[in-house]
């Protein structure tokens, strides 16, 4: 039950953030120490890629987060921790490699939902043994 709630709250917290992408992404994207590239005379792409690609983000770590907890089956968990987990991995990768700013506590948030997920993990795989 515990697992079950755990990877529940990260799915229901991820799919908020998706929400936030839809309904508001200038904000959304502030969150995220991000500036939503926007204007008129300026091309709108990269406005495109930031909404279309975090949204999706989100929203897969979310339903696939969500999913697992209702059927309480930890496969489903895989997948948002493989993209919270990288996520995390490649930011320091590009502080260290690409002299950009470390966001602390986005890493931070996603290093302690990794490791929620692989609890969650681990006790669905002991529940169903």
């Amino acid at each position: 039950m515990v697992a079950r709630i755990i990877s529940g709250v990260i799915g229901l917290f991820m799919l908020s953030s998706a929400v936030r992408w839809i309904l508001d992404p200038a904000s959304a994207a502030a969150g995220l120490a991000m500036v939503l590239v926007e204007g008129p005379g300026e091309s709108t792409l990269g406005m495109n890629t930031q909404i279309g690609d975090f949204t999706a983000f989100f929203f897969t770590a979310g339903l696939m987060a969500c999913i697992g907890a209702y059927r309480n089956q930890h496969i489903w968990l895989y997948s948002t921790l493989s993209l919270l987990g990288s996520a995390a991995v490649f930011r320091i990768y590009a502080g260290l490699f690409h002299e950009a700013d470390f966001l602390i506590k986005a890493i931070t948030i996603e290093i302690i939902l990794s490791i929620l997920l692989i609890i969650s993990i681990v006790l669905m795989k002991k529940s169903s043994a």
